[in-house]
Protein backbone atom coordinates (compact mmCIF):
# COMPACT_ATOMS: atom_id res chain seq x y z
CA UNK A 1 0.00 0.00 0.00
CA UNK A 2 1.07 3.43 -0.43
CA UNK A 3 1.56 6.30 1.25
CA UNK A 4 1.24 9.84 0.95
CA UNK A 5 4.08 12.21 1.30
CA UNK A 6 5.14 15.74 1.39
CA UNK A 7 8.74 16.89 1.37
CA UNK A 8 10.77 19.85 -0.05
CA UNK A 9 13.21 18.84 -2.46
CA UNK A 10 15.65 19.78 -5.59
CA UNK A 11 15.69 18.26 -8.22
CA UNK A 12 19.16 16.33 -9.30
CA UNK A 13 18.34 14.97 -12.59
CA UNK A 14 15.92 14.43 -15.13
CA UNK A 15 15.22 11.55 -17.82
CA UNK A 16 12.68 11.58 -20.67
CA UNK A 17 10.49 8.44 -20.31
CA UNK A 18 8.27 7.42 -22.75
CA UNK A 19 6.45 9.56 -25.00
CA UNK A 20 5.01 12.16 -22.04
CA UNK A 21 6.74 10.99 -18.63
CA UNK A 22 9.42 11.81 -16.86
CA UNK A 23 11.65 10.19 -14.38
CA UNK A 24 13.63 12.80 -12.00
CA UNK A 25 16.03 11.88 -9.15
CA UNK A 26 15.00 15.06 -6.10
CA UNK A 27 16.85 15.41 -2.89
CA UNK A 28 14.15 15.94 -0.29
CA UNK A 29 14.50 17.83 2.90
CA UNK A 30 13.11 14.17 5.45
CA UNK A 31 13.86 11.51 3.08
CA UNK A 32 17.02 11.78 1.29
CA UNK A 33 17.30 10.83 -2.15
CA UNK A 34 14.25 9.78 -4.24
CA UNK A 35 13.50 8.73 -7.71
CA UNK A 36 9.96 9.72 -8.76
CA UNK A 37 7.98 9.50 -12.22
CA UNK A 38 5.77 12.08 -13.49
CA UNK A 39 3.70 10.23 -15.42
CA UNK A 40 2.22 13.19 -18.61
CA UNK A 41 4.23 15.86 -17.51
CA UNK A 42 5.59 16.96 -20.88
CA UNK A 43 1.99 16.46 -22.25
CA UNK A 44 0.99 18.79 -19.67
CA UNK A 45 2.99 21.57 -17.43
CA UNK A 46 1.21 21.82 -13.93
CA UNK A 47 1.49 25.33 -12.25
CA UNK A 48 2.24 27.29 -15.12
CA UNK A 49 5.21 26.68 -15.46
CA UNK A 50 8.00 25.28 -18.24
CA UNK A 51 10.81 24.97 -15.23
CA UNK A 52 8.85 22.75 -12.84
CA UNK A 53 10.78 19.59 -13.37
CA UNK A 54 13.96 20.94 -14.67
CA UNK A 55 17.32 20.59 -12.93
CA UNK A 56 17.65 23.52 -9.49
CA UNK A 57 14.28 23.25 -9.45
CA UNK A 58 13.77 23.81 -5.74
CA UNK A 59 9.96 22.59 -5.05
CA UNK A 60 7.19 21.01 -2.61
CA UNK A 61 6.95 17.84 -4.24
CA UNK A 62 3.45 15.51 -3.28
CA UNK A 63 4.47 11.59 -3.74
CA UNK A 64 2.63 7.84 -3.31
CA UNK A 65 5.57 6.03 -1.61
CA UNK A 66 6.30 2.50 -1.61
CA UNK A 67 9.13 0.72 -0.28
CA UNK A 68 9.10 -2.58 -2.60
CA UNK A 69 9.16 0.19 -5.60
CA UNK A 70 12.20 1.61 -7.15
CA UNK A 71 10.41 4.79 -8.50
CA UNK A 72 7.69 7.18 -6.25
CA UNK A 73 5.21 8.43 -8.12
CA UNK A 74 4.99 12.04 -8.28
CA UNK A 75 1.41 13.32 -7.79
CA UNK A 76 1.95 17.09 -7.60
CA UNK A 77 4.58 19.96 -7.07
CA UNK A 78 4.46 23.70 -5.84
CA UNK A 79 7.28 25.32 -7.39
CA UNK A 80 9.43 27.40 -4.47
CA UNK A 81 12.48 28.48 -6.11
CA UNK A 82 13.32 27.68 -9.95
CA UNK A 83 17.15 29.43 -9.07
CA UNK A 84 16.71 31.39 -12.05
CA UNK A 85 20.16 33.03 -11.42
CA UNK A 86 22.11 29.89 -11.91
CA UNK A 87 20.48 29.33 -15.60
CA UNK A 88 21.62 32.99 -16.94
CA UNK A 89 25.44 31.73 -17.40
CA UNK A 90 27.18 29.26 -18.51
CA UNK A 91 28.75 29.23 -15.46
CA UNK A 92 26.30 29.21 -13.58
CA UNK A 93 24.89 26.30 -14.71
CA UNK A 94 27.93 24.61 -14.87
CA UNK A 95 29.22 25.33 -11.29
CA UNK A 96 25.56 24.49 -10.36
CA UNK A 97 25.32 21.53 -11.94
CA UNK A 98 28.70 19.99 -10.23
CA UNK A 99 26.65 20.17 -6.78
CA UNK A 100 23.89 18.07 -8.28
CA UNK A 101 26.71 15.67 -9.90
CA UNK A 102 28.62 15.36 -6.44
CA UNK A 103 25.01 15.00 -4.81
CA UNK A 104 24.14 11.81 -7.39
CA UNK A 105 27.46 10.61 -6.39
CA UNK A 106 27.13 10.76 -3.04
CA UNK A 107 24.18 10.00 -1.55
CA UNK A 108 21.90 6.75 -1.04
CA UNK A 109 18.46 6.63 -1.59
CA UNK A 110 16.29 7.11 1.47
CA UNK A 111 18.94 8.49 3.47
CA UNK A 112 18.13 11.84 4.96
CA UNK A 113 20.82 14.53 5.32
CA UNK A 114 18.36 17.97 6.41
CA UNK A 115 21.62 19.74 6.88
CA UNK A 116 23.32 19.00 3.87
CA UNK A 117 20.14 19.64 1.95
CA UNK A 118 19.99 23.16 3.96
CA UNK A 119 23.59 24.07 2.48
CA UNK A 120 22.67 22.85 -0.80
CA UNK A 121 19.42 25.13 -0.80
CA UNK A 122 21.85 27.81 0.19
CA UNK A 123 24.74 26.99 -2.12
CA UNK A 124 22.22 27.25 -4.86
CA UNK A 125 21.05 30.59 -4.08
CA UNK A 126 24.20 31.95 -3.12
CA UNK A 127 24.94 31.22 -7.31
CA UNK A 128 22.20 32.73 -8.03
CA UNK A 129 22.55 36.65 -6.53
CA UNK A 130 26.27 36.18 -7.02
CA UNK A 131 27.80 38.93 -8.67
CA UNK A 132 31.26 37.87 -8.49
CA UNK A 133 33.38 34.39 -8.99
CA UNK A 134 30.97 30.91 -8.59
CA UNK A 135 33.83 29.11 -8.08
CA UNK A 136 34.81 29.72 -4.45
CA UNK A 137 31.25 29.15 -3.58
CA UNK A 138 31.49 25.08 -4.98
CA UNK A 139 34.88 25.14 -3.11
CA UNK A 140 32.84 25.86 0.05
CA UNK A 141 29.88 23.43 -0.08
CA UNK A 142 32.24 21.18 -1.41
CA UNK A 143 33.99 21.31 2.30
CA UNK A 144 30.47 21.03 3.93
CA UNK A 145 29.96 17.77 1.81
CA UNK A 146 33.06 16.31 3.14
CA UNK A 147 32.53 17.22 6.61
CA UNK A 148 28.80 15.99 6.45
CA UNK A 149 29.69 12.85 4.88
CA UNK A 150 32.13 11.51 7.61
CA UNK A 151 35.78 12.71 5.84
CA UNK A 152 36.20 16.52 6.36
CA UNK A 153 39.74 17.77 5.99
CA UNK A 154 41.67 18.41 8.92
CA UNK A 155 43.04 22.05 8.05
CA UNK A 156 43.54 23.80 11.36
CA UNK A 157 46.30 21.93 13.06
CA UNK A 158 49.65 20.00 11.89
CA UNK A 159 49.08 16.07 11.93
CA UNK A 160 52.56 15.85 13.03
CA UNK A 161 52.89 18.76 15.61
CA UNK A 162 49.77 18.96 16.55
CA UNK A 163 50.57 22.58 16.25
CA UNK A 164 48.00 24.97 14.50
CA UNK A 165 48.25 25.60 10.86
CA UNK A 166 48.62 29.59 10.67
CA UNK A 167 51.31 31.53 8.65
CA UNK A 168 53.69 32.16 8.54
CA UNK A 169 55.45 29.36 6.47
CA UNK A 170 58.45 28.72 4.76
CA UNK A 171 57.36 26.10 2.32
CA UNK A 172 54.09 24.46 0.79
CA UNK A 173 51.44 22.24 3.15
CA UNK A 174 51.85 18.88 2.49
CA UNK A 175 48.53 16.73 2.38
CA UNK A 176 46.86 13.03 2.78
CA UNK A 177 43.80 12.54 0.64
CA UNK A 178 42.31 9.44 2.42
CA UNK A 179 42.26 10.81 5.77
CA UNK A 180 42.48 14.29 4.76
CA UNK A 181 45.58 15.92 6.96
CA UNK A 182 47.90 18.17 6.36
CA UNK A 183 51.64 18.95 7.63
CA UNK A 184 53.24 21.85 8.20
CA UNK A 185 56.50 22.74 6.36
CA UNK A 186 59.81 21.08 7.52
CA UNK A 187 57.75 18.99 10.01
CA UNK A 188 59.15 15.33 10.19
CA UNK A 189 56.49 12.46 8.64
CA UNK A 190 57.50 8.88 8.56
CA UNK A 191 54.36 8.27 6.28
CA UNK A 192 53.63 9.35 2.94
CA UNK A 193 51.84 11.93 1.31
CA UNK A 194 50.15 12.93 -1.27
CA UNK A 195 51.27 16.31 -2.42
CA UNK A 196 51.65 19.99 -1.41
CA UNK A 197 49.55 22.89 -1.85
CA UNK A 198 50.59 26.38 -2.10
CA UNK A 199 50.46 28.57 1.12
CA UNK A 200 47.61 30.22 -1.15
CA UNK A 201 45.86 28.17 -1.76
CA UNK A 202 45.65 26.37 1.52
CA UNK A 203 45.27 29.99 3.19
CA UNK A 204 42.08 30.25 0.76
CA UNK A 205 41.20 26.59 1.97
CA UNK A 206 41.51 27.04 5.52
CA UNK A 207 39.26 30.19 5.43
CA UNK A 208 36.38 29.14 3.67
CA UNK A 209 36.31 25.98 5.88
CA UNK A 210 34.52 28.95 8.50
CA UNK A 211 33.40 31.09 6.44
CA UNK A 212 29.91 32.21 5.05
CA UNK A 213 28.55 31.97 1.08
CA UNK A 214 28.31 35.47 1.34
CA UNK A 215 32.10 35.65 1.87
CA UNK A 216 32.95 32.89 -0.47
CA UNK A 217 30.69 34.61 -3.05
CA UNK A 218 32.95 38.01 -2.61
CA UNK A 219 36.31 36.47 -2.96
CA UNK A 220 38.62 37.32 -6.29
CA UNK A 221 40.62 34.32 -7.01
CA UNK A 222 44.13 34.18 -9.39
CA UNK A 223 43.84 31.54 -11.97
CA UNK A 224 47.13 29.49 -10.56
CA UNK A 225 44.95 29.30 -7.26
CA UNK A 226 41.35 28.29 -8.68
CA UNK A 227 43.05 25.65 -10.62
CA UNK A 228 45.28 24.14 -7.73
CA UNK A 229 42.43 24.18 -5.53
CA UNK A 230 39.57 22.89 -8.05
CA UNK A 231 42.60 20.33 -8.96
CA UNK A 232 42.94 19.15 -5.48
CA UNK A 233 39.35 18.82 -4.37
CA UNK A 234 38.60 16.76 -7.33
CA UNK A 235 41.52 14.52 -6.03
CA UNK A 236 40.20 14.26 -2.73
CA UNK A 237 36.56 14.06 -3.54
CA UNK A 238 37.72 10.89 -6.05
CA UNK A 239 39.65 9.29 -3.41
CA UNK A 240 36.83 8.99 -1.17
CA UNK A 241 33.47 8.65 -3.74
CA UNK A 242 32.82 6.32 -6.21
CA UNK A 243 33.77 9.17 -8.78
CA UNK A 244 35.25 7.78 -12.29
CA UNK A 245 37.31 10.61 -14.18
CA UNK A 246 35.99 14.52 -13.45
CA UNK A 247 33.00 15.84 -12.84
CA UNK A 248 31.13 15.94 -16.56
CA UNK A 249 29.77 19.75 -15.95
CA UNK A 250 33.55 21.40 -14.23
CA UNK A 251 34.96 19.48 -17.50
CA UNK A 252 32.37 21.62 -20.03
CA UNK A 253 33.49 24.44 -17.63
CA UNK A 254 37.24 23.89 -18.79
CA UNK A 255 36.30 23.28 -22.41
CA UNK A 256 34.31 26.75 -22.93
CA UNK A 257 37.25 28.53 -21.33
CA UNK A 258 40.22 26.89 -23.95
CA UNK A 259 37.96 27.52 -26.70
Amino acid sequence: MSTLVRDEGIILRTIRHGDTSTIITVFTRSHGKIGMISKGARRRIKNGSPLALELFTEAEFVYYYKATRDLQLLKELALQDPHLGIRDSLSGITLGSAILELLLYSLHEDDPHESLFAATRDALRAMDSSQGVLMPLLWKYELILFRTLGFGLQTKKCAASGKPLVPPFNGPIRYRCHDGIFLAPGVSFSETVDGTLSLESFALLSRLSEASYQFAGRLKVNEATEQELTRFLQRYFESHLPVKGKLRSLEALRWSRNT
